[in-house]
């Protein structure tokens, strides 16, 4: 009776979280009907489903609306595109633009979800977890920062990757050493890494742990690693053709999927492909060993000797201007040692669960058997990976977290089937402790003990709502949609808001791609008001936006006083500024004014 109650337990629990997770959402998903959107990511990436529906080119995903130097240029992926635009088209002849839009916004992450949250329950089983360890490590999951990826309104492409990624890795660990593994294996890497380029690191794991399993496994790895490497090298031509911007002069870069990435992909999927297929010549693992090492390095040279600035520091030609201005606060860019000195209790939250994960990994190996060894390395190899990019850059932990969720859910699975078969006071207490310390809210809650310096700068209104919330309010912005299209001079962080609620132009936006654009901006904000009107007439633009009290504006004040984004924050409005909305108040209410002509 006991083992049946641990059986409908198990498959129950799971279900009665994701349960939870949509409760949770019907208040996030209540905020995106009121047009409230998580990220200026999510903004963009609707505006590029909008365009896609009028018109404009499956190859051409830059943002004409974005009056940047280098002309509003963008280096997005259209696959995501497909899943929004069909939900849109499926749901609009019902609900109207708005409403179908909406629709997408809130259904197509819960989609994404809902396939991640099973695919971490098979990758879990595959690794031997039992159907507690399965429950656990899909609870730890759901309970993870990396689950924000998937609430509503979450668009970008950060969930999809990371979906992309595990189901790639329950590939690889398929027991039945299929040809099929190996092609959804293929599929999964390419699209990783063609959909966003911070998959590459977890797609580079996974390709290295199928050459490792073909080095230990020998023979019986032969025909899957030979349909793995052909299955790469045919998505990896695919997908350059197929998805944006196709075969062009732009697929040169690094920042994207690009050339490097493709003759590498190509080459070293051929070269696995004919290990596989004349694999019987390697009858040791030692020879297995030198073969695949000599694919490896040569796999590596196509990719270095194809665009050697890939090696180089992706940020190393940006300006001092843009790095004080804009890529220094950038959230998700910064490194842990960063993010530590401005918001410990986001560091301790986040990198705390990343440590656990970190120790149950290290248990994982300890206690691994042979059968399960080689799944285990590869776990060990994507956790230390993305630990590893977490303190690079913190947004690595939208895939270390999941990893850790695996780990621990491996380990406490253990712990609670012994307490559960054997009993006594002293494993419940175990199972307890390992719990406490595997559950990301037992980080959050000791994160609650340090005080961000970011949170104690900002501005608040009356009812101690930020200013940088209030500045975002959607209202706001719907009214200045229904002026006629101008070119307006936004800060970086209100560009987004103003660029999907109306048909007006900006001038910069929080992407990397248009740091002259960036530069431009953070220069004019900081300049002297007299300075400041030249920089405006010099690029055009007929309006400002502003909303005094946002932390981007306010932190140009502080950086430089006298400047004319100080002036704006103490509401000396220069007189080469007209207000042209209905707005009375000032502090944190977003205003619109014309520059005045000479």
């Amino acid at each position: 009776m006991s083992d049946l109650r641990l059986r409908d337990s198990s498959v129950w629990l799971p279900w009665l979280l994701g349960t939870l997770f949509i409760l949770l959402q019907a208040r996030a998903a209540g905020d995106i009907v009121s047009g409230i959107f998580p990220d200026n990511d999510d903004m963009l990436r609707l505006q590029q489903v909008r365009d896609l529906l009028a018109g404009q080119s499956w190859f051409n995903v830059d943002q004409s609306r974005f009056l940047t130097p280098e002309g509003g240029e963008m280096h997005w992926s259209r696959l995501p595109d497909i899943f929004i635009a069909g939900l849109v088209l499926l749901a609009r002849p019902f609900l109207g633009q708005a409403g179908a839009e909406s629709f997408a916004l809130v259904v197509y992450p819960l989609i994404l979800f809902g396939v991640a949250l099973a695919t971490v329950r098979v990758i879990a089983e595959r690794l031997g977890a039992g159907l507690p360890g399965q429950a656990i490590a899909m609870i730890l999951f759901g309970l993870s920062s990396a689950a924000y990826n998937f609430w509503p309104g979450r668009i970008d492409h950060h969930n999809l990757v990371l979906l992309f990624t595990l189901i790639g890795f329950a590939a690889l660990l398929s027991p039945r050493l299929s040809a099929r593994s190996a092609a959804i294996a293929a599929l999964s890497i390419v699209a990783s890494i063609s959909v966003a380029i911070e998959g590459l690191p977890y797609a580079g794991a996974l390709i290295l742990s199928f050459g490792v399993f073909w080095i230990v496994r020998g023979h019986s790895e032969g025909i899957r690693l030979a349909m793995f490497g052909i299955s790469i090298a045919v998505f990896a031509a695919l997908f350059l053709v197929l998805d944006a911007p196709g075969i062009s002069a732009r697929r040169a870069v690094c920042d994207a999927y690009g050339v490097s990435h493709f003759a590498a992909l190509l080459g070293g999927g051929l070269l696995l492909g004919t290990l596989g297929v004349f694999g019987g010549w390697f009858d040791s693992w030692q020879k297995r060993l030198t073969a695949g090492a000599f694919a490896g390095a040569i796999t590596l040279t196509l990719f270095v000797a194809v665009n050697p600035a890939c090696l180089g520091d992706p940020y190393a030609e940006v300006s001092e201007q843009v790095r004080v201005g804009w890529l220094s606060v950038v959230g998700e860019a910064r490194s842990l040692i960063a993010v530590w000195e401005g918001e410990p209790r986001r560091a301790v939250w986040q990198f705390g669960f990343v440590i656990a994960g970190l120790v149950a990994t290290v248990i994982v190996l300890l206690t691994s058997s042979p059968q399960q060894r080689l799944g285990h390395f590869s776990l060990a190899l994507l956790m230390l990976l993305s630990t590893l990019a977490s303190i690079w850059q913190i947004r690595g932990v939208t895939f270390a977290h999941p990893f850790a969720a695996i780990a621990g859910g491996l380990v406490l699975g253990v712990l609670f089937t012994r307490w559960q078969e054997e009993g006594g006071a002293d494993k419940l207490l175990k199972f307890a402790a390992a719990a406490i310390f595997m559950a990301p809210m037992s980080w959050q809650i000791l994160s609650d003990q340090f005080v961000d310096e970011a949170a104690e700068a900002q501005k608040n209104n009356a009812d101690g709502i930020a200013y940088n919330v209030v500045c975002l309010d959607p209202p706001s912005y719907s009214a200045l949609g229904e002026l006629p299209p101008e070119k307006v001079l936004t800060p970086i962080d209100l560009g987004m808001s103003l660029l999907v609620r109306s048909e007006h132009s900006v001038y910069g936006g929080p992407y990397h791609r248009n740091v002259l654009g960036i530069e431009r901006v953070t220069r004019t904000f900081m300049s002297e008001p007299d300075a400041a009107l030249g920089e405006i007439r010099t690029m055009g633009a007929t309006h400002v936006l502003y909303c005094a009290g946002a932390n981007e504006t306010a932190r140009y004040a502080r950086l430089k006083p006298g400047s004319f984004a100080d002036a704006m924050e103490r509401g000396r409005v220069p007189d080469w500024l007209q207000p042209v909305d209905s707005q009375t108040g000032y502090d944190g209410i977003v205003r619109l004014y014309r520059v005045i002509a000479d």
